[in-house]
């Protein structure tokens, strides 16, 4: 009995050295590796890329703070751009991405929406982070029925050492599991340290 109260405390003593170490892997500050903001008038119907990520992995995330003046959706669509050269404006998207090629997306395919909020007069903040590789497209789009849409936006692509809410999940579970495996053994070290 005392054998197996060893092997199990001794392997809590490791659960709680690696739930601690996930802890501090998942407070490591992320490194921002792309920021796009701007502002102004949107319209009725209109749209606006605001960040292309590729490549978009599980260890990155997109954040972003919105301020709408009138109603304002932002999307994060899994869909890829195509750049083509233009000799009179240079770099452009060969994907036109107007009103209705948005509304192509989001009727015929709705499984390339990852994620959809509709900021309405206010300021907004907001994350997104994946759980597999993939590209990433946030689009901003203005109401049809509202006509003075107006937004500022800061949107950056963050990437850090892993997955922060999983570790720290993982981390959470972890730990207590340790703790009662550890803690027969750690009583019985103490008793027999006290009788000596």
């Amino acid at each position: 009995m005392k054998r197996w109260t060893t092997i199990l405390g001794r392997g809590g003593t490791t659960l709680i050295a690696v739930s601690l170490a996930l802890l501090l892997v998942s407070l490591v500050p992320s490194i921002s590796t792309h920021t796009s903001g701007g502002s102004g008038p949107l319209g009725a119907g209109g749209t606006n890329i605001l960040l292309y990520a590729q490549n978009f992995n599980p260890q990155q995330q997109i954040e972003g703070t919105i301020t709408a003046e009138g109603t304002v959706t932002v999307y994060i669509l899994e869909i890829t751009l195509e750049f083509n050269f233009n000799l009179t404006s240079g770099f452009v998207f060969g994907y036109n991405f107007n009103s209705t090629d948005l509304q192509e997306v989001l009727e015929e395919q709705p499984d390339k929406i990852l994620w959809e909020h509709t900021v309405e007069n206010e300021d907004y903040k907001w994350s997104y982070s994946p759980t597999r590789v993939m590209n990433a497209t946030v689009v901003a789009y203005g109401q049809p029925d509202s006509e003075n849409d107006y937004f500022e936006y800061d949107v950056s692509l963050q990437s850090g050492l892993a997955p922060k809410d999983k570790v720290r999940t993982i981390a959470y579970w972890v730990a207590p599991i340790g703790v009662i495996l550890a803690l027969p053994w750690l009583v019985n070290i103490w008793k027999e340290r006290k009788q000596s």
